[in-house]
């Protein structure tokens, strides 16, 4: 599945990365004095993106000029790739606002990003519950 980051209105000003990178695209988004390279070579200052959203076209495989019809809606919702890249794209969101807790996590792909999460939520559940149990009357 892949996404696309707009920074302009030409077609050159529209770059095409894995969702296993999202988190960083969002990240520079939140970021705009921040700098990123992907792994494709693309390397975007945050203040330049203009907008991320699914790259419909790469992830199935269509020509990039290719316009979608019906058809082509149909077969995207019949596969389920909208409701998983739609997921994964709010799931980056979120992993991007714990980067500045862990950088650690620019370094890495999302779905490894998303299997350390439960692990970092666990210590804030527990720090949540010590300090509930601290508040307690």
């Amino acid at each position: 599945m892949k996404i696309k980051i707009t920074t302009g209105f030409d077609a050159d000003q529209k770059f095409t990365i894995e969702i296993e990178e999202a988190h960083k695209a969002y990240y520079l988004f939140r970021n705009p004095e921040k700098r990123g390279v992907f792994s494709n070579g693309v390397a975007l200052t945050g203040k330049d993106i203009k907008s991320i959203q699914p790259d419909w076209n790469a992830t199935m495989g269509w020509n990039s000029t290719h316009e979608l019809d019906d058809d082509d809606w149909n077969e995207i919702r019949l596969t389920g790739i909208d409701t998983k890249l739609n997921n994964l794209l709010g799931k980056a969101q979120s992993v991007s606002l714990l980067v500045d807790k862990n950088p650690n996590f620019m370094l890495v792909s999302l779905s490894e990003v998303l299997k350390e999460i439960p692990k970092e939520n666990e210590q804030i559940s527990e720090g949540s519950g010590l300090l509930a149990d601290k508040f307690k009357v």
